[in-house]
């Protein structure tokens, strides 16, 4: 899979200020997670994913990157996976396109689409992983917010930080970021428009979030 906008911008807005312990939850090959190594300079990251080949790369990423110690890729169906220690900050860019038509590629399929992995058994997995006071840090279509924020509800996690994300100026948001946790608060709301006047014409805040990550974008 390419390195995708909504990856990057994801990896950008995600605050990793305080966990040891992280965990992306279908990493592909493995940009969320060498992401939150650049961001956080001292944390263990274990990065899970269920196709055999995207594992492989990932692990040879995170050898070839400057913080392969701290990195561990993990070939393995989060559904079933179990970890002896809980993660303090569980990221996630999900399947999540529902009643589309299906890909022919049955590896995008399994990365894009929900059947791969749905919302409700993503959450179970957390629920099941997920430190007391721990994070879970996701991006996901703005029309299934509600959809989403419900089942995460049931499993005792609600939002505490909210960002809208259009891609487009003057077009409604297509996106949006959501950092949930057990204990409910105030939820921080902001907005953010990717381009300024067209492809590959950044906004001043966008590239301000990912400045460290794509220097000169």
């Amino acid at each position: 899979m390419k390195v995708s906008t909504d990856g990057v911008l994801f990896g950008s807005w995600v605050n990793y200020a305080g966990a040891e312990r992280i965990l992306d939850i279908g990493t592909g090959t493995g940009v969320l997670a060498l992401i939150a190594a650049q961001r956080n300079n001292t944390a263990d990251i274990e990065a899970v994913e269920l196709d055999l080949d995207s594992a492989k790369q990932a692990s040879e990423n995170f050898l070839a990157s400057s913080w392969g110690g701290r990195l561990r890729a993990v070939h393995a169906d989060v559904r079933q996976w179990t970890s002896d220690r809980p993660y303090d900050l569980i990221i996630c860019n999900p399947p999540y396109y529902d009643r589309y038509l299906p890909s022919p590629d049955p590896r995008v399929e399994l990365a894009k689409h929900n059947k791969g992995l749905l919302f409700s058994e993503l959450l179970a997995a957390v629920e099941r992983l997920i430190a007391p006071e721990g994070r879970l840090a996701v991006i996901i279509p703005s029309v299934r917010e509600t959809e989403f924020l419900q089942l995460a509800k049931q499993s005792g996690l609600l939002p505490s930080r909210r960002c809208m994300v259009a891609y487009v100026p003057n077009k409604q948001p297509k996106r949006v970021l959501l950092e949930l946790g057990r204990s409910g608060t105030n939820v921080k709301e902001s907005n953010l428009t990717v381009q300024a006047t067209g492809p590959f014409d950044y906004s001043p805040e966008y590239r301000a979030m990912v400045t460290d990550i794509l220097p000169g974008s």
